[in-house]
């Protein structure tokens, strides 16, 4: 008795929690009580300004400080010491990499965020491997003399890959500097105010070199010389153009100023990529062609034309990574590498798989993982035939290879299938004809012969094109092959969204997809209203998304979007335009009646600034958000039905026939009847838009509404965890009983070293 006695609290607490977590699904609210999970639990999302994140920091570590003969570069330190410590107490991982890591292909995407150049210059060796990180999506933080590498590598200035140092930039005095732009990277300082750092000769790149690059429209300058301008000691790129984003600051990495060690941190915060998805590309195989010049040890053909170099630049501009998968003594094709990505792409192999790599690539497919299967014509001459290659990888899928030979460029014809958005045709060159039965289905053919197919398989999806080269250098500008390229990627890299997100404004740079990437959603991108219908059809969605805010919904639409709320759908609509289609069913449905027209440019008012689409997770902390771009209708004001609540409007004060943002009592539907695209201010003073803070805690209310489920997670989850936690409380109160009890010390967690 005496042992059940000591038990039984325990045994109280197990149950206590258990019940907190077995929730019966009639008291969840919501839209035709259905329940939604989302990709994390409310309280991780966050833009990162609001939250701490766990950057993945590798750093460069290398003692040779020799300056290499093309770079104009000196005084080379390798002060990392410093800069590793502040992050990893800022709660970041930080990884040293030698030259050698580096030589071994262990600077990926999938693995670092970040990658640190502390006043050193990368060995000539490795020039391409770094430049190859930031080509697929990685972000660069360089101090002082890396300038000279970020010239070399033509990052900073496109088509330029000399050192033009005392022409472009040089190494001046510096002590005071001046803040120029208000910016994530320097979140503690405001434009003209003074940052202090250790006195010495940093490096500065003159203002007139920016404005003449190619891609100044990126730059931002963060910090110059007050009394001269045009000598720029911070900045920091957020590329369209090519690669990731960068950051320039001046130091050695020792004697780092409190000024400097917050902007050290918010930059690596605001560098970390938040990407669509992420790419691999298989070089372990000897693919028939490659992506960049510098290949010609893992493919078989290094062309100036046909590889997929634009392609790369075209994806990671669509905020996708890109990486290679290099051969490796530990495995190729195996679960563990595997796993960091959402796409693999298989180009015509010239090696072939071994058995256990197709089972794991079917096996990663099965779980959730996605194929884009470049195949080949039967005739190809080379050390393989890699469509056989191919077809023994596919054995059991839908699709194959099949045996033709067709050679020259020809325009195929579209079938029918959601990743043809806004493209009505493609071209090919040299090709096979694909194979298909079962489940799998044709998207692209050549008369009537199908060319591209695709198939769901598992929790995964593959696409297999006929023709290795239709999304190569040569091919991609011609007719819709750039755009469809896009299209196979978003859908590929959507298996497993639970969001459809529409938006005719910024489109993959849009403020609601922003908010979703920054919150770490899957999600499935759409830019063509006419696709609306399809793309609804094409699944269960747990939550759509329609930011329309340049062009009219049809009556079609408008159908549409009724018969997914009639059948229970949750909805967030941004819309300009009722009174074109006053008399519809879905306004209704929406809970709103027409009013008036919004006048020009308004502000947003808040009627209800504690509740949560305002305050979490990111509190706006201002009782108006300002309109900074005039649409040429920038919304209407409503009047409300009932069962439905407006939280803002045109006025201080609710009144009738004055709202803007209306929320359906069951929380199944948010209608903003005006563009909230517009507010691209910062009225809360965060550094991030108003308006990807707006959309974010409208996402993030929709996916987590009063009344949810403890961590989103469905009652049998829930159930099972409830007993599991029970049985493992009473089994460890046992044991406890059992041995006596008693602690002992912890170890240490051992922090991160230099890599050997």
């Amino acid at each position: 008795m005496q042992t059940l006695t000591q038990v039984t609290p325990i045994l109280i607490v197990a149950i206590f929690l258990t019940s907190l977590l077995i929730v019966p699904s009639v008291f969840v609210l919501g839209g035709n009580n259905t329940l939604t999970n989302i990709d994390g639990p409310f309280e991780s999302q966050a833009l990162l300004s609001q939250m701490p994140y766990n950057a993945r920091v590798a750093i460069y570590d290398e003692d040779n400080l020799t300056v290499p003969a093309m770079s104009l570069a000196e005084n080379l330190t390798n002060n990392i010491a410093e800069i590793t410590t502040l992050l990893e107490g800022a709660g970041h991982s930080v990884e040293a990499l030698t030259t050698d890591d580096i030589l071994n292909h262990e600077l990926l995407t999938a693995d670092y965020d970040v990658f640190i150049i502390v006043n050193n210059i990368p060995r000539p060796s490795i020039f391409n491997h770094v430049k190859e990180f930031w080509l697929g999506g990685g972000s660069l933080l360089s101090f002082n003399g890396a300038m000279s590498y970020l010239w070399l590598a033509e990052i900073l200035y496109p088509g330029w890959s000399g050192d033009p140092r005392y022409g472009s930039w040089n190494y001046l005095p510096s002590v005071e500097l001046n803040v120029t732009a208000r910016h994530p990277t320097m979140k503690d300082f405001h434009v003209n105010e003074t940052v202090t750092h250790s006195a010495n000769n940093w490096a500065v790149i003159a203002q007139t070199a920016i404005d003449g690059a190619d891609n100044a429209y990126y730059y931002t300058t963060l910090l110059n010389n007050a009394s001269t301008p045009n000598h720029v000691s911070a900045f920091a790129i957020d590329s369209g153009y090519k690669g990731g984003r960068v950051v320039q600051l001046p130091g050695d990495g020792s004697s780092i100023s409190a000024d400097f060690q917050s902007i050290i941190i918010d930059s690596v915060e605001w560098l970390v990529p938040k990407p669509k998805g992420r790419i691999v590309i298989d070089y372990a195989h000897q693919p028939r062609i490659g992506v960049d010049p510098w290949d010609d040890e893992f493919v078989t053909v290094v062309s100036s034309v046909n590889n997929f170099k634009q392609f790369r630049t075209l994806a990671v501009n669509h905020t996708f990574t890109f990486d290679k998968l290099y051969p490796s003594a530990s495995g190729n094709l195996t679960a563990d590498r595997l796993a960091p990505y959402d796409v693999l792409i298989l180009v015509y192999p010239d090696l072939n798989y071994t058995s256990a790599e197709m089972t794991a690539v079917e096996n990663w497919v099965s779980g959730g993982g996605s194929l884009l299967v470049l195949g080949d014509r039967t005739g190809m001459i080379g050390p393989n035939r890699g469509d056989i290659t191919i077809n023994n990888l596919l054995q059991n899928f839908d699709m194959s290879l099949g045996t033709s030979n067709i050679l020259g460029n020809a325009l195929m014809d579209p079938e029918t299938h959601v990743t043809l958005e806004n493209s009505p045709s493609i071209t090919c060159g040299n090709r096979n004809y694909v194979n298909v039965i079962g489940s799998a289905v044709p998207i692209w053919t050549d008369a009537g012969n199908v060319v591209i197919a695709a198939q769901e398989f598992g929790s995964g999806r593959v696409i297999l094109s006929g023709e290795m080269n239709v999304f190569d250098t040569a091919l991609l500008s011609l007719t819709s092959n750039a755009q469809y390229s896009i299209n196979v990627l978003n859908w590929l890299t959507a298996a497993d969204a639970d969001i459809l997100v529409f938006t005719s404004y910024g489109y993959h740079r849009a403020d609601a997809i922003t908010a979703l990437r920054d919150l770490g959603h899957s999600y499935q991108p759409l830019y063509t209203d006419d696709y609306i219908d399809n793309f609804i059809d094409s699944k269960d969605w747990g939550l759509v998304i329609l930011d329309q805010s340049n062009f009219w919904f049809s009556n079609t639409e408008l159908d549409a979007i009724y018969a997914y709320i009639n059948a229970g759908g949750k909805l967030i609509l941004s819309y300009f335009d009722v009174d074109d289609t006053s008399t519809h069913p879905v306004w209704s449905k929406i809970g709103v009646e027409y009013s008036a027209d919004a006048v020009s440019s308004p502000d947003l008012l808040m009627w209800d600034s504690s509740h949560r689409i305002f305050t979490d997770p990111n509190n706006l902390d201002a009782a108006n958000l300002t309109s900074n771009i005039a649409f040429g209708d920038s919304g209407d004001t409503l009047t409300v039905l009932s069962g439905y609540t407006a939280l803002a409007g045109s006025s201080a004060t609710e009144q009738a026939g004055n709202a803007y943002i209306v929320l359906s009592n069951d929380y199944q539907t948010l209608y903003n009847g005006y563009l909230i695209d517009a507010c691209t201010g910062d009225e809360d003073d965060s550094t991030y838009r108003d308006s990807v803070e707006l959309w974010q805690n409208e996402i993030a209310f929709m996916l987590n509404p009063p009344g949810g489920l403890p961590f989103n997670l469905d009652p049998m989850t829930l159930l099972i965890i409830g007993v599991g936690v029970l049985a493992v409380v009473v089994i460890g109160a046992v044991v406890y009983r059992t041995r006596g009890g008693g602690s002992s010390s912890k170890p240490k967690k051992k922090s991160t070293k230099k890599k050997k």
